[in-house]
């Protein structure tokens, strides 16, 4: 049944976000110091921290952004919320980075390379983020990516205008239909690897594999925000879905079982209260948007100065990250909310 309700703010979502967040930082560690992944490995590289977290965070975006298009009165108001949420901090971050770059830059002058010229605008498209500046991180370990983890961004953006397609049918009882409709067909494009469309994804540089494994995280969300799941939220049942998952990634079918198990598990998680994690986002705020996209260069330039190892990658850079991520959101990304209403 579609409902049409207000979200409530006393759930586990801030904490999951800023805990997945932060595994993101901790997959990184891995590569950047040219060290294999522990969970990868012993997963037979079906899975990674980093690839769980990103599907974890359209699995919440999908449930949550479908709240807010229920809730949206105009096109207007729900484009200008999500462009309110994403871009702000997303500016000061290129803003940084450009600022920045000079003192990490080996070369003669970094003003006149063209991909220095070009990065600021290229990465504000979205579409186009340009991940290399010749002489910036040419020496790492994993040389030269500025800022690896913005790739998801023109992701999270393009569920963010799919969804607005069904913004005349957004109070409809027929819309779980629809959307689950869309589910099964992603579904089937992901693990047939029959990638319909693949051609129009490919003129926006989206990866294809990619887009159809995030839409279907996605909208396994979406239609999690329109069932009435309370009386099967339970603890039980919470403890089947893990064991599930982790079955399946014993027997190699995890690719199969998660879409359909993981959603379920990370929204009962989601909107089931706890006294002590709900708590995080009102004392700390919500973070995890700054740990997500300064995490990595912050690690970059760790690695570009100490070299450090693996374990002294994770601890210094988030330690780092969790600074510039709450300046970022009590400066940034909370003060600008205040004009979430100012288009209608």
């Amino acid at each position: 049944m579609v409902r049409n309700k207000e979200i409530n703010r006393s759930n586990n979502f801030d904490f999951l976000r800023l805990l997945f967040s932060s595994l993101v930082i901790v997959s990184h560690s891995y590569p950047l110091t040219k060290q294999p992944e522990i969970i990868a490995v012993f997963t037979k590289q079906q899975l990674s921290l980093g690839s769980l977290s990103v599907d974890c965070f359209f699995i919440m975006s999908g449930y949550l952004i479908m709240t807010s298009l229920q809730r949206s009165k105009t096109p207007q108001e729900y484009i200008w919320k999500r462009l309110l949420r994403l871009y702000p901090a997303f500016i000061v971050l290129l803003i940084i980075t450009m600022l920045f770059l000079p003192f990490v830059y080996q070369g003669t002058n970094i003003l006149r390379e063209n991909s220095y010229q070009t990065y600021f605008q290229n990465a504000l498209s979205l579409y186009n983020i340009q991940y290399e500046v010749t002489g910036v991180f040419e020496n790492n370990p994993y040389p030269k990516a500025i800022n690896g983890s913005l790739w998801s961004l023109s992701y999270e953006f393009t569920m963010y205008i799919a969804l607005l397609l069904l913004f005349l049918l957004r109070k409809n009882k027929n819309l779980i239909f629809i959307v689950t409709g869309i589910f099964l067909f992603s579904f089937y494009c992901m693990i047939s690897e029959n990638y319909i469309l693949g051609i129009i994804m490919q003129k926006l540089a989206l990866v294809p594999d990619f887009f159809y494994k995030l839409c279907t995280y996605f909208l396994a969300g979406s239609i999690l925000a329109l069932i009435n799941f309370k009386k099967l939220n339970t603890l039980s049942l919470r403890l089947i879905l893990a064991a599930l998952l982790v079955v399946s990634l014993y027997f190699n079918i995890y690719k199969f079982i998660s879409p359909l198990a993981l959603p379920l598990l990370i929204i009962f998680i989601g909107t089931n209260k706890n006294k002590y994690i709900s708590e995080v986002g009102k004392k700390i705020g919500d973070i995890s948007y700054g740990v997500y996209i300064y995490g990595f260069l912050v690690q970059q330039t760790l690695m570009h100065f100490f070299g450090f190892g693996t374990l002294k990658l994770m601890l210094a850079s988030m330690i780092i990250t969790y600074i510039f991520a709450y300046l970022s959101w009590h400066f940034v990304e909370e003060k600008m909310l205040k004009f979430k209403n100012f288009i209608k």
